[in-house]
């Protein structure tokens, strides 16, 4: 997905742990072609695509016969795929093609060669739309290591819902709720008529929700993202606007408007009950039409769409992110690097990315395509409303490429923002704003490390952008 994310390794139990080495061998999440590393043996494409199984297991079997060797197409669930993949390097069988979702930025992946340099051909790179390859985002140190298949002008926490189940609880499917109290009165007049309100993957490693959070604390006023506030630089997840949207998820929660087990769902497990009619809400990304189709494809012609919920009334949603990360990379101990380049050139022809699009997950980089492709309505509205409420947000490493140097050496916080979450929704933590300073000064304490130890010239006024302005697209000075 979407996009680029900060996926942490998973810790998981020794039965994943086995279904991941299985993985790593050739085994596990079906796939098509002939199992085996690269070289001889074929090659492996590893990614958590949920909504494209079909696609790829079909677009595998069709470069298989393009290039004359096996492709072998692995699908991982999102939750399993950072530590599949974690595995898969410590036993120095990564695939040769795999998805961006490790969880660590690209300057520390060129550093442990998890990933290899690109070799792409004029004719791909000349038919991308321009703005794709950035220094630091897709390049470190003018070398390129992957392209985005997906727009950066996207979110997670769309308010998608059953239209069948909102109507029998009396809402007006036309008409879904915009912000937080409205939300609040639709839940609860959904519970009042016996429909279970609403559903979230609150379980894993709480990275989903964590997401999520990040999108609505910025509807709900904080100009930044991911805690680090765009104009200055610093760290705020104990901002306002980070406490309000937990404490609203910490109502709805305390109140029992989610579904009864809710606290351990991950993504998949959340979405499976959605789709089969349990909730009537389901907070997710662009991805959920499709996601669902492959779990009930009955059930996509319920599915509606809001936008993103808002903390006050008459307020237009603005969200931002930065440019899109790869979305593949071809990994630095690949046996065969000049077809596993070739398998991702393919997935930017015109051929792969309108199949892509029909199936209804994270939007193509080129959004125009989505009002005349093979997808719901509801998808498209989503799509178009990305349009006028995603803005390019202000990037440190594009206007100081030496940050590669510092996230290299960044480490994972713990607890992340979304087991604060989990422990706040839980009852295990109780000051929620104090354990949100002590992450933003967890943030800080690490960028600091992270300077000094890159040796780079960098210091922490490269972060802060005080020509920033809400309500645009950024631009960099020259």
């Amino acid at each position: 997905m979407s996009g680029l994310t900060r996926r942490r390794f998973l810790m998981g139990s020794s039965a994943l742990a086995m279904t991941a080495v299985a993985a790593g061998c050739g085994g596990g999440g079906g796939g098509t072609g002939t199992t085996g590393g690269g070289g001889a043996g074929g090659l492996r494409w590893w990614d958590h695509f949920s909504s494209f199984q079909k696609l790829n297991d079909d677009w595998a079997a069709k470069q298989a016969e393009a290039l004359g060797v096996a492709v072998t197409h692995t699908y991982n669930d999102a939750s399993k795929a950072p530590e599949a993949l974690q595995l898969a390097n410590q036993a120095k069988q990564l695939p040769d093609v795999y998805s961006n979702v490790v969880g660590l930025p690209l300057a520390a992946l060129v550093k442990d060669n998890w990933v290899r340099e690109l070799e792409i051909s004029e004719e791909v790179l000349g038919a991308l739309p321009k703005g794709l390859v950035s220094e630091g985002i897709t390049s470190i140190d003018g070398k390129l290591y992957g392209l985005p298949l997906f727009t950066f002008r996207q979110y997670t926490a769309v308010t998608w819902f059953n239209t069948e189940l909102i109507t029998k609880g009396g809402l007006d499917p036309a008409n879904p709720p915009k912000t937080y109290d409205e939300f609040r009165d639709a839940c609860a007049k959904l519970k009042g008529a016996g429909v279970v309100p609403m559903v979230l993957a609150l379980g894993a490693d709480g990275g989903r929700v964590e997401d999520e959070m990040d999108d609505m604390a910025q509807t709900g006023g904080f100009e930044g993202y991911q805690g680090l506030k765009f104009a200055t630089g610093e760290y705020a997840y104990h901002d306002d606007a980070y406490v309000n949207g937990i404490e609203f998820w910490k109502e709805l929660y305390d109140t029992q408007m989610m579904l009864p087990g809710t606290n351990n769902f991950s993504v998949v497990n959340a979405r499976t009950r959605f789709a089969s009619g349990a909730a009537a809400y389901f907070i997710d990304g662009p991805w959920l039409p499709g996601g669902s189709r492959v779990l009930q494809e009955a059930f996509v012609p319920k599915i509606g769409g809001g936008q993103i919920l808002t903390a006050e009334a008459g307020v237009t949603p603005m969200t931002y992110r930065g440019l899109s990360g790869p979305s593949y990379f071809v990994s630095g101990s690949s046996a065969d690097p000049e077809n596993a380049t070739k398998i991702i050139e393919s997935f930017m022809t015109d051929d792969y990315q309108k199949q892509m699009t029909a199936a209804m997950d994270q939007p193509p980089v080129n959004l125009d395509v989505v009002d005349s492709a093979d997808v719901i309505e509801p998808y498209k509205k989503i799509i178009n409303l990305y349009k006028e409420q995603v803005f390019q947000m202000p990037q440190a490493i594009v206007r100081n490429p030496d940050i590669a140097a510092v996230d290299a050496q960044r480490k994972p916080i713990t607890p992340s923002l979304g087991q604060v979450m989990q422990g706040y929704l839980g009852g295990d933590i109780t000051d929620l704003r104090a354990a949100l300073k002590k992450l933003s000064d967890s943030y800080e304490a690490d960028r600091e490390q992270a300077i000094k130890a890159s040796g780079a010239d960098v210091s922490v006024d490269d972060y802060a952008f005080s020509d920033w302005k809400p309500g645009a697209d950024y631009t960099y000075q020259k």
